[in-house]
């Protein structure tokens, strides 16, 4: 299975801010749409656009996007979903070798060929920045990837589909880490050095922060700890929305600190918070009009 499992079609730019080498441009490929599909991935495509419209900050970044679109006709619909993980045990014959459980991981860790899914969108828009796949399958799942020099994100059909599109575009196109700490497999101390991602560290003193920036002086630093170093479950001892120091977090019950209790890297239902949002802007703010 792999590139001779279908068929670049074509492209199209389906939201145009200006010339592509003036903006940041994201692509998005199909992946295991067959030919008489490709209308599907078209307004699949058109739909992934209104929720970045929609969701912050890239809702008040959008004039210095553009966003391609490639339709690539795989021989067969959907992905394959190996029986390791608990999956259906189908296979399907696609273009960028779309499968879950990757790695022979988990079921819901859906990966292609990243590599190939890069020259496939540089190939076709040459200025490519970001890349999302989106996957005919309507089976939970997604991954993010840096690939070779650009990031690609992969996402189902599933009805959380762009959510988790987003939340790997948050990996793949702006270094973001998982925010998660009380997951399957997580460790109990980080003892590390400081991680490059910008959202998560090891200090949670104000003055060593590194979005000390966005934290208001009245708050305590650190704003929550986690002295069992479990999963307590505690709430938040502060109002949503609050930036501080808050322990747990990249798959570590203590020892690293994300910035706010909820995050879009933490829970695909909450926004991005505030550290995510300033990364984001950072990263898209030189290609502005």
């Amino acid at each position: 299975m792999g590139i001779g499992d279908g068929v670049v079609v074509g492209h199209a730019k389906i939201l145009d801010n200006g010339s592509d080498g003036d903006r940041w441009n994201l692509t998005i490929l199909s992946e295991g749409y067959q030919d008489a599909e490709l209308a599907q991935f078209h307004l699949h495509a058109l739909e992934l656009v209104s929720a970045l419209n929609a969701t912050t900050p890239f809702a008040g970044l959008l004039s210095a996007i553009n966003v391609h679109r490639v339709d690539i006709a795989s021989t067969n619909s959907g992905a394959d979903d190996p029986t390791t993980c608990g999956g259906t045990g189908a296979t399907a014959d696609t273009f960028l070798d779309a499968t879950f459980c990757g790695g022979g991981v988990r079921r819901d860790l859906l990966v292609v060929d990243s590599n190939l899914a890069v020259s496939t969108a540089f190939a076709q828009v040459i200025n490519t920045h970001a890349i999302i796949v989106l996957v005919n399958s309507p089976v939970y799942g997604g991954s993010g990837t840096s690939g070779t020099g650009v990031g690609v994100a992969v996402c189902s059909l599933h009805p959380d589909a762009f959510d988790i599109a987003l939340h790997e575009l948050g990996h793949s196109a702006f270094g973001l880490a998982d925010e998660y700490d009380c997951v399957a497999g997580a460790q109990t101390l980080y003892s590390g050095p400081e991680p490059v991602e910008p959202n998560i560290t090891i200090e949670g003193s104000l003055a060593a922060n590194k979005w000390r920036h966005l934290v208001d002086p009245s708050t305590a630093m650190p704003t929550m700890s986690n002295e069992d170093c479990d999963c307590s479950g505690l709430p938040s001892p502060v109002p949503a929305g609050t930036v501080g120091a808050f322990e747990g977090a990249a798959y570590c019950h203590c020892g690293l600190y994300r910035g706010e209790f909820g995050c879009k890297m933490r829970n695909l239902k909450q926004p991005f918070c505030a550290v995510c949002d300033d990364t984001i802007n950072a990263v898209l703010f030189p290609f502005f009009p």
